[in-house]
């Protein structure tokens, strides 16, 4: 009879979730970032300020997945995250709630966002607010990162630009890589993994699986930009080939055998 009943106390569970999310982020853009701002004893660098109530919030979000047995967050190495910026993180993508788990671990850090994101009723208060870039336009993101990297500030890619294939990992696009080149900062890959899948690409949020979700995060070695090795290309294929072996570390630590692989 429990196992019968565990795949609608998982929907349940999951539908809980969303609605909590969707709370969340309307406090933060209605509520709660304006009225701090009204409040703030030094104005300016609102984008900043937002940003650390998403922080919060974020946290809020993940405390309540776990708190209610959907969730179980495994961390390791993840103070890396919180050693403050400049930082370039890139991640992999497995299910719609990666980016809340690593802003939950991240007190700052700039955003690239998809156009259907920006523009959804609950989430465009608070991307317009925290000054998150959309991936609308290739060079306006690359050049949006360099503007916060040197400025001190943290930003998150996911090179795969959207969801990952349910047990795999979608190509790389080469935008953090150019951004690696152009400012000789490494990237910082963190690793998740979602067991057993859920939210992947393709699969409708009420396609839940049976169990709680055991959900990894993995920081790992930073990776240069690798300029030496380079040096005799342009930055096309420079960028192309960090690139790919970027994807490749993801690749080994997430072991995942491509189809066709050796």
């Amino acid at each position: 009879m429990a196992s019968q009943l565990e795949k609608p106390w998982r929907l349940i569970q999951t539908g809980l979730s969303f609605a909590f999310f969707g709370g969340v982020v309307l406090l933060l853009g209605f509520v709660a970032i304006p009225a701090s701002r009204r409040l703030a004893r030094n104005p300016g660098r609102d984008d900043l300020h937002a940003q650390r109530w998403i922080h919060r919030g974020a946290r809020l979000f993940v405390a309540f997945m776990r708190g209610i047995g959907l969730v179980r967050l495994d961390r390791v190495d993840t103070a890396r995250l919180r050693a403050g910026g400049p930082l370039l993180v890139v991640a992999n993508h497995p299910t719609l709630f990666d980016l809340p788990v690593i802003l939950s671990l991240m007190p700052q850090a700039d955003c690239i966002v998809g156009a259907q994101w920006a523009e959804n009723f609950f989430l465009r208060r608070v991307v317009a607010v925290a000054g998150y870039a959309r991936n609308d336009d290739g060079s306006s993101v690359i050049r949006a990162c360099l503007r916060h990297l040197e400025s001190g500030r943290s930003v998150v890619i996911f090179p795969e630009g959207t969801r990952s294939p349910a047990g795999g990992l979608g190509a790389f696009r080469a935008g953090a890589a150019f951004v690696a080149q152009r400012s000789g900062r490494e990237l910082l890959p963190v690793l998740l993994s979602c067991e057993p899948p859920t939210q992947t690409k393709g699969r409708s949020w009420y396609d839940v699986p049976v169990g709680q979700l055991q959900v990894r995060v993995r920081v790992g070695e930073p990776v240069p930009p690798q300029p030496l090795r380079y040096r005799d290309m342009d930055l096309l294929q420079a960028a192309r080939r960090l690139t790919a072996e970027l994807r490749e570390v993801f690749l080994k630590g997430l072991d995942i055998a491509e189809v066709g692989s050796a």
